[in-house]
């Protein structure tokens, strides 16, 4: 009979602890959907005239520049080893992002959104700049620009590059801030810089920021709207 009784409470703990686990796993994976719901639930916004407030409410990743900003004229090389000015994109606006060929994740997403804008602007885009400048002067050679650009099929794209000091210069007054990561000697690095993507009017003036993520189709509506308005 105690043998039996025996059995009987091994089972009922068996029993309790299979249905403990259980539970666990359900609440876990509960709080996971909920997590992953949260992150894709729309963000709420914060009115706060030109800008949006970050932190606690996300923001559109839309930022006007109001007054826009002028930028200093610049120069750097293109992909045929070339002088490309700023000052030569006068009449169109720029969309400008700043990047590296190595770049494993951001830039090529960028990039890609980049092709998008400009065929949802169909014959409008003739009317626009595509710009991107190399933060990685070093490795990024004109040469090294063309193959890449070649390579992804991207030749509508003006793509530059130059020095270090000269990069840093021309992204000053856009808040550009990059650093290299890794060892330079060896050419086994990375380099962390601002993501997103900047417009600059037909007279040369920063007029938007967009954060990185911002929608491609958004991008273009707004391109758009300038270039007919």
């Amino acid at each position: 009979m105690l043998t039996v009784k025996r059995k009987q409470g091994t089972a009922y703990t068996r029993h309790f602890l299979y249905s403990l686990i259980a539970g666990l796993i359900i609440g876990i994976s509960a709080l996971t959907l909920y997590l992953l719901q949260a992150k894709m639930r729309p963000p709420a916004r914060i009115d706060a005239g030109h800008f949006t407030v970050e932190g606690d409410a996300s923001f559109d990743g839309l930022i006007p520049i109001q007054p826009p900003i002028p930028l200093p004229d610049f120069t750097l090389a293109n992909v045929e080893g070339a002088e490309t000015s700023l000052s030569d994109l006068r009449g169109r606006f720029v969309l400008l992002t700043f990047g590296f060929t190595n770049c494993p994740d951001i830039c090529p997403l960028t990039l890609n959104d980049f092709e998008q804008i400009s065929d949802m602007l169909g014959d409008l885009s003739r009317q626009a700049a595509f710009l991107f400048i190399s933060v990685d002067g070093r490795r990024d050679t004109p040469q090294a620009l063309r193959r890449y650009f070649e390579f992804r099929g991207m030749e509508g794209l003006i793509a530059l590059t130059g020095d270090e000091a000269l990069v840093r210069r021309i992204g000053a007054p856009l808040g550009l801030a990059f650093e290299v990561v890794g060892d330079e000697a060896t050419g086994a690095y990375s380099v962390n810089h601002s993501a997103g993507s900047y417009l600059l009017d037909p007279e040369g003036r920063w007029v938007m920021r967009y954060q990185f993520g911002v929608p491609p189709s958004r991008i273009a509506a707004d391109i758009a709207r300038l270039l007919t308005s």
